[in-house]
């Protein structure tokens, strides 16, 4: 599922689903002249996966940063979320 997306120039597309197993994937591209500039490639595609069990703890802290601000919450957000509470997860990315 397509959660968020910005055309224009510079293009951003979030989507996320769960996995057979249950793991939570959010997954990421980017394309654009700043991300050729950045990357020396026309487009960036990252990936979180969440494992099953991790879910329940990122979704509540998700939620206490969704009540908490008043900006739009970003992919990066929610990468921070998992890094700095501990919660098992992979990251991975290419250009």
């Amino acid at each position: 599922m397509e959660i968020f997306r910005e055309d224009g120039i510079e293009f951003t597309s979030i989507r996320t689903n769960f996995g057979a197993d249950g793991t939570l994937s959010i997954n990421g591209q980017d394309m654009g002249p700043m991300v050729e500039q950045f990357w020396g490639d026309e487009d960036y595609e990252y990936f979180l996966s969440i494992p099953k069990k991790s879910i329940e703890m990122f979704l509540l802290h998700l939620m206490k940063l969704a009540f908490n601000t008043e900006k739009k919450i970003t992919f990066g957000d929610c990468k921070e979320i998992l890094e700095v509470n501990k919660i098992e997860h992979a990251f991975n990315w290419w250009a």
